[in-house]
C-alpha cells in the first residue's frame, strides 16, 4: 500500500517576504544610511594583551564608548567550558534550546524537548542558583544571558542527579535607565515558524525590573518508522508515521532584582506559559502474521495543552565579619499536559471508522527550598554546607473508549515524592595544589497509588554521594587533575504517568511507573596545558534506563517503554583545543567513547567505539559583521545493545548591529546534515529497526530593535580579562 507523504500548507505572506528582503539588504550593508543616516567613524580603543595600565586605577567613571576588539567567547578550564553569550552572536539565536545545541557536546532529541551531553547523559540545568527543566528554557531569552557553563565535575553543592551541570547566568545591568527590545525571528524548515518578543528593562538606583512577552507559532513536522520482527510468533510489522501540526505559545515573564549592596541582593521571578497544539498523526502499517496480513491506515487527531507556571525567590547575604555568605532560595513550579485523541483506522483500503477516543491528562507540582552557606576558615580554605527539601505531587488519568466492540477503560495514578538533602564540602589551595572533598546525603520517600493493583509504588531510600577533586599546578598555566564522583539519575515525573501514544492497532509508546533510579560512579583525570585540555574518564552505571520493546501476546500488541537495564560501563577520552588567529577564534573538542550496556533480556552485540567531533568558529569581519560557523559529527556506534548510524550537522550565522539599535541576523542551520537517525536493537525476543527523520534544515532571519535612555555609567572597572583566573 503506497501512500504519499501528507503535506502541510505553508504560505509566505507579504510581511514575511518583506522582512527577509529587509534583512538581506541590512546584511549587505545597503540600508544604514536610509534608516539612520551615514554612520560616523568612531576611533576605536584597542585592548592590548598587557592590561596593567587599565587595572592600575581601581575606579574609573566611564562615558559611553565603543570598544573594538575580539572578545573571548569560550573559556576552557580543566575540561569545563564557559561561554560568553552577552554581546556576542550567540545572543542573537532565537531560542535558548537552539543556543545550547550549538555548544560543545550538547545534543538535542529529535523533538527538541530533551538535552544530553555526549558520553555523560542528561545534565542538570541551573538558572543562576535555581534548578530548572528544559521546559523552563522556553521562558528565557538568549539576550538575558551573560554566560553558560558546562561543568563535567560538579561539586556536592549541586543535586546528586546527573554527571554534568549546565549553569546559565543572567546578565545584570549596572547602569540606570530603561531599555526596550523588540525582536522577531522568522524561519523556514519544511514549514514556516515565527517567534516574537518584547522586552522591557528598567533600573533605578538599586532596583531592576524586567518584563518579557513572547508569542511563538510553529508549524511542526515529525516522522519515524520501525520494522519489527517477532521470530517466535512468526510476526512481522512495519509502520511509517507522520506527525504534522501547529504549536502556539504565549509566554509572560516578570522579574525584580534589588541590589542591597555590592554583594547582597533579593530577587523574584514569575513565568507563565500558555501552550496549545493540534496534531494529526498519520500512520501506514503492514502486519504479517501466520495465515493472514493486514494493511492499515491510521489517523490520530490530537488536541492538547501544556501550560507551565514557575515562580522563585532568592536572597543572598554576605557576612564580612565572619567571612561567610548565605544563600536562601524557594521555588514553585506547576506543569500540566492534557490530550484529547480521536483514532480512526482503515483496514485493507475499505472504510475508515472511528476506532477509539482517549482523554489523557497529567499534572505535576513541585515546591523546593534550599539554603547554602559558605565560609572562609583559613587564608586559602573554604567550607560549604547546605540543605534542601522538595515536595512533588503528580497525577495522571486516562478515559479510553473503544468501539467495535464497545469497551471503556478508566484509570488513574497519583504520585508523591519528598526529597531531603544535606551536604558539606571543604576546598582550598596549598601552594600549587587545589583540592575539594564533599559528601551529599539524600533521603527520598516515594508513594504511588492507582486504580489497579499494578499501580502501586512505595520506596524509601537513603543514599550517600561522595565527591573528591585534587589538582596540581605545574609550569605557568598547566595542571593535572583527578576527580571522583558518585551520582544518581531519577526518572522525571512525566515518566511516572500513564500517558501513551497510539501509533497503530499493533503498537504504542508507553510510560513505566516502575523505573528505578540509576546510580553512577566515575573516575576522571585531566591534563591542562594553557587553554588546551585532555581528559580520560571511566564510569559505571547500575540500572541505566533505555527504551525496550516487548510483545503482549494476550493483547496482540507491541509496546515501547523505558526500562532499567542491568549495567553500563565505558571510557571517555576528550580533548579540547581552542585557538585564535587574528580575527578568527575557534574552539574544538574531540571525544572518543567506548561503552557497553548489558542485560539478560537483550541480544548483546559486539561493541563499537565511536568518535564525536565539535568545532565552533567565529570571525570578526570588517564593518562590524560577525560570522559564526559551527558543526559536529558522530561516527557509527554500538554499545552492545543499540546500533546507531553516523550523524553530522553544520550551522552558520552572520550578524550586524546598525547605529547601536537594530541588529540583523541571518542563520542557516544544518546547511549540511544527516536527516535520518537509525537505531537497531533486540529485546525480549523482539527485533526493532527504527529510523527517526529530523526536520532540522532551517533558514531564518532575526531582527532586533532596541531603544531607551541609558545614563552615565558608574561601573567600577576592576578586571579586564574575565577568564584569567580560570586557566590556572
Amino acid at each position: 500500500m503506497n501512500h504519499p507523504e501528507p503535506l502541510a500548507a505553508s504560505r509566505t505572506s507579504f510581511p514575511h517576504a518583506f522582512l527577509y528582503l529587509i534583512g538581506t539588504l541590512l546584511c549587505l550593508g545597503l540600508l544604514p544610511t536610509l534608516v539612520f543616516g551615514q554612520e560616523k567613524p568612531v576611533k576605536p580603543i584597542i585592548l592590548q594583551p598587557d592590561s596593567s595600565q587599565v587595572q592600575a586605577k581601581a575606579t574609573t567613571t566611564l562615558n559611553e564608548v565603543q570598544i573594538s576588539g575580539s572578545k573571548q567567547v569560550f573559556y576552557n578550564n580543566k575540561g569545563n567550558i564557559k561561554v560568553n553569550v552577552e554581546n556576542t552572536i550567540f545572543a542573537q539565536i532565537p531560542s535558548v534550546v537552539e543556543l545550547l545545541s550549538k555548544l560543545p557536546a550538547v545534543q538535542l532529541s529529535n523533538d527538541r524537548e530533551n538535552i544530553s551531553i555526549v558520553g555523560r547523559g542528561e545534565p542538570l540545568i541551573y538558572l543562576d542558583n535555581q534548578r530548572i527543566t528544559v521546559n523552563d528554557l522556553s521562558n528565557l531569552s538568549t539576550q538575558d544571558i551573560k554566560t553558560i557553563e558546562i561543568i563535567n565535575n560538579p561539586s556536592s553543592k549541586y543535586e546528586a542527579e546527573g554527571r554534568s551541570v549546565i549553569v546559565i547566568t543572567r546578565a545584570r545591568r549596572k547602569d540606570d535607565g530603561s531599555r526596550v527590545a523588540l525582536t522577531t525571528t522568522n524561519s523556514f524548515k519544511r514549514n514556516f515558524h515565527t517567534r516574537n518578543s518584547a522586552q522591557v528593562n528598567i533600573k533605578k538606583n538599586r532596583l531592576e525590573w524586567k518584563g518579557d512577552l513572547q508569542y511563538n507559532h510553529q508549524n511542526l513536522w515529525e516522522s519515524n518508522s520501525n520494522d519489527f520482527g517477532i521470530p517466535a510468533q512468526d510476526i512481522a510489522s512495519y509502520y511509517r508515521v507522520y506527525s504534522i501540526g501547529t504549536r502556539k505559545q504565549t509566554i509572560l515573564h516578570g522579574g525584580l532584582y534589588y541590589h542591597i549592596n555590592e554583594t547582597d541582593y533579593l530577587s523574584a521571578d514569575v513565568n507563565k506559559r500558555y501552550q496549545d497544539g493540534d496534531f494529526v498523526n498519520s500512520t501506514y502499517t503492514t502486519i504479517t502474521q501466520p495465515g493472514f496480513s493486514d494493511q492499515i491506515y491510521t489517523v490520530n487527531n490530537n488536541r492538547g495543552a501544556k501550560p507551565l507556571f514557575n515562580a522563585n525567590m532568592n536572597f543572598n547575604k554576605n557576612f564580612k565579619k565572619v567571612k561567610g555568605e548565605l544563600f536562601l532560595g524557594a521555588q514553585y513550579a506547576r506543569f500540566a499536559h492534557d490530550v484529547d485523541n480521536r483514532v480512526y483506522n482503515n483496514y485493507n483500503e475499505t472504510t475508515t471508522e472511528l476506532s477509539q477516543t482517549r482523554l489523557q491528562n497529567y499534572g505535576a507540582e513541585v515546591i523546593t527550598a534550599r539554603a547554602d552557606f559558605e565560609k572562609s576558615i583559613a587564608a586559602k580554605m573554604k567550607m560549604e554546607i547546605g540543605t534542601s527539601i522538595s515536595a512533588a505531587t503528580s497525577n495522571s488519568g486516562m478515559d479510553q473508549m473503544e468501539f467495535a466492540p464497545s469497551k471503556q477503560t478508566v484509570s488513574n495514578f497519583d504520585y508523591d515524592e519528598k526529597l531531603y538533602a544535606a551536604y558539606t564540602e571543604l576546598s582550598g589551595d596549598l601552594n600549587k595544589l587545589t583540592y575539594s572533598a564533599g559528601l551529599r546525603m539524600e533521603y527520598t520517600d516515594n508513594d504511588g497509588v492507582g486504580s489497579s493493583s499494578s499501580f502501586l509504588l512505595k520506596k524509601n531510600n537513603t543514599d550517600f554521594f561522595p565527591k573528591a577533586a585534587v589538582s596540581l599546578g605545574f609550569g605557568k598555566s598547566n595542571s593535572l587533575s583527578l576527580n571522583y564522583a558518585k551520582s544518581i539519575t531519577r526518572p522525571n515525573y512525566a515518566a511516572l504517568s500513564q500517558m501513551t501514544t497510539y501509533i497503530n492497532p499493533f503498537f504504542e509508546w508507553a510510560n513505566n511507573i516502575n523505573i528505578n533510579p540509576s546510580i553512577k560512579q566515575e573516575l576522571a583525570a585531566t591534563v591542562q596545558i594553557k587553554n588546551n585540555s585532555l581528559s580520560l574518564s571511566y564510569y559505571k552505571v547500575d540500572d541505566p534506563v533505555y527504551y525496550a520493546i516487548g510483545y503482549d501476546e494476550a493483547e496482540s500488541k507491541l509496546r515501547m517503554i523505558n526500562t532499567n537495564y542491568e549495567s553500563e560501563s565505558g571510557l571517555n577520552l576528550m580533548a579540547t583545543v581552542p585557538f585564535k588567529y587574528k580575527i578568527w577564534t575557534s574552539t574544538n573538542t574531540f571525544t572518543a567513547i567506548a561503552s557497553k550496556v548489558k542485560d539478560p533480556a537483550v541480544t548483546v552485540n559486539k561493541t563499537k567505539p565511536y568518535l564525536y567531533v565539535y568545532s565552533n568558529n567565529q570571525v570578526q569581519l570588517p564593518a562590524g559583521y560577525s560570522l559564526m560557523l559551527s558543526g559536529w559529527a558522530v561516527s557509527k556506534r554500538n554499545d552492545g545493545v543499540f546500533d546507531q548510524n553516523a550523524m553530522y550537522a553544520i550551522d552558520t550565522a552572520v550578524s550586524k548591529t546598525f547605529a547601536k539599535k537594530l541588529t540583523a541576523t541571518i542563520s542557516y542551520n544544518s546547511i549540511l546534515s544527516s536527516t535520518e537517525s537509525k537505531e537497531n536493537f533486540a529485546t525480549n525476543n523482539v527485533v526493532a529497526k527504527g529510523i527517526y527523520y529530523a526536520d532540522v534544515r532551517e533558514i531564518g532571519l532575526s531582527l532586533k530593535y532596541a531603544f531607551g535612555n541609558i545614563k552615565e555609567s558608574k561601573y567600577k572597572f576592576k578586571e579586564v580579562n574575565e577568564g584569567r583566573s580560570r586557566i590556572n
